[in-house]
C-alpha cells in the first residue's frame, strides 16, 4: 500500500500525471465539468440555432475527443514515465491501459450494435418509383421507400449509401408539396453532413461515462431548426408545417441515435411555432455566441496542451529546485 501511495505521489510531483496515460482520466472529467458549467449559456443561444448546433456538438463530443487524444499521447510517451520505473507504477500503468482498451472496445462495440440495427430498420427498402423519385430528382436527393405501412418517417441515413429513407405510409399521407418539403429539409441535412456528426457524436460520448446526453438533445433540436429555415427557402412554410403535422399524426418510426431526424416527435412543437409565427425570433446575443465559442476553444486547447505544458512546467520548477 505504501509502495503505491509513493508511487501516485511521484506522479504527481514529476507532473507524469498530466503527461502519461494518466492525463487521458484526468483531463476529460475536467473538461465535462467545463461543458456542465457552459450548459445553460448553450441552451440560451437559441437566437442563433446554427451556432448553437455546433457548440452543442462540440461541448458533448469534447471529453470523448480528449480521451482519444490522450490515450494517443500517452501511449507514444508513457513508457518514458518515471513512474514506471517501480513495480507498482507498472501494475497502475497496466491497469490504466486496461481500462483504457475496454473503454475504447465498448464505444466500438456500441457502434457495431447501431450499425446492425440501422442495417435491419433498412432491410427491406427499395429505390421509390413514380411521382416519388421524380420529385426526388427534382429536390436532388436519391430516396428509397421502406416497407413500413403503420408508421410516418423520413430520414437521412448512410447504409452504405447515402441517401433519403421514406416509410411506405409517408408516401401515401404526403401530398406531393409536403414530400418535396420534407426531402428539401432533408437535403439540408445532407448539406450540414448532420449524419455523420450524430453518429461521431455517439461514438464519442459513449467513451466517456460521463452525461451529456442534454446537451447532445440541444444540438439534435438545433439542427432540426437549421434544416427548416433552408428548406423553407424553396418551399412555403406552411406546407412544411403541414408534412410535420403528418409525422405528428402517424407517429414517428424507430431508428438508431443520430439516423432520425425529420421526424423527432418532442422538437415537432417548437418547430411548428416557428414556422406558423413567422418574424417572432429573438435578436441575435453576440456576445454570448464570441463567450461561448471562446470558452469551447480554450478548454479543448489546454486540455490538449495539458500534456505538453505539464512536462514543461515540472521540468522547470525541478531545475530550479536542484539548482
Amino acid at each position: 500500500m505504501n509502495e503505491v501511495a509513493s508511487v501516485v505521489l511521484q506522479c504527481i510531483l514529476s507532473g507524469a500525471v498530466l503527461s502519461s496515460l494518466c492525463a487521458a482520466i484526468v483531463i476529460p472529467p475536467l473538461a465535462w465539468l467545463g461543458v456542465r458549467i457552459l450548459g445553460p449559456t448553450i441552451v440560451a443561444m437559441h437566437d442563433d440555432r446554427p451556432r448553437q448546433a455546433g457548440a452543442a456538438a462540440f461541448a458533448a463530443a469534447m471529453p470523448g475527443a480528449l480521451f482519444l487524444i490522450l490515450v494517443s499521447i500517452g501511449l507514444a510517451v508513457g513508457p518514458k514515465s518515471p513512474c514506471l520505473e517501480m513495480p507498482a507504477g507498472k501494475v497502475l500503468y497496466a491497469l490504466l491501459l486496461g481500462l483504457t482498451l475496454f473503454t475504447i472496445v465498448r464505444a466500438l462495440m456500441r457502434a457495431r450494435m447501431r450499425r446492425r440495427e440501422l442495417a435491419t430498420l433498412l432491410e427491406g427498402a427499395l429505390p421509390a418509383q413514380g411521382r416519388a423519385a421524380a420529385i426526388a430528382r427534382a429536390v436532388g436527393v436519391t430516396l428509397y421507400e421502406l416497407p413500413e405501412n403503420r408508421r410516418c418517417s423520413v430520414f437521412v441515413a448512410k447504409a452504405p449509401h447515402l441517401a433519403v429513407y421514406i416509410s411506405s405510409f409517408a408516401l401515401r399521407h404526403f401530398s406531393e408539396a409536403e414530400l418535396t418539403a420534407a426531402l428539401h429539409h432533408e437535403r439540408a441535412h445532407i448539406a450540414r453532413n448532420d449524419h455523420s456528426i450524430a453518429l461521431w457524436l455517439s461514438f464519442l460520448t459513449d467513451l466517456v461515462p460521463f452525461h451529456v446526453g442534454d446537451i447532445v438533445d440541444i444540438y439534435r433540436l438545433s439542427r432540426e431548426f437549421c434544416a427548416d429555415e433552408n428548406a423553407i427557402v424553396h418551399v412555403d412554410r406552411t406546407t412544411l408545417a403541414s408534412a410535420l403535422l403528418c409525422v405528428a399524426r402517424g407517429g414517428a418510426l424507430h431508428a438508431p441515435i443520430g439516423t432520425l431526424a425529420f421526424a423527432e416527435r418532442e422538437a415537432i412543437l417548437g418547430r411548428l411555432d416557428v414556422l406558423l409565427r413567422p418574424g417572432c425570433d429573438p435578436s441575435e446575443n453576440r456576445w454570448r455566441r464570441t463567450y461561448v465559442t471562446a470558452a469551447l476553444a480554450l478548454m479543448f486547447a489546454l486540455g490538449v496542451a495539458a500534456p505538453i505544458l505539464s512536462e514543461f512546467f515540472f521540468a522547470c520548477t525541478t531545475s530550479r529546485f536542484m539548482g
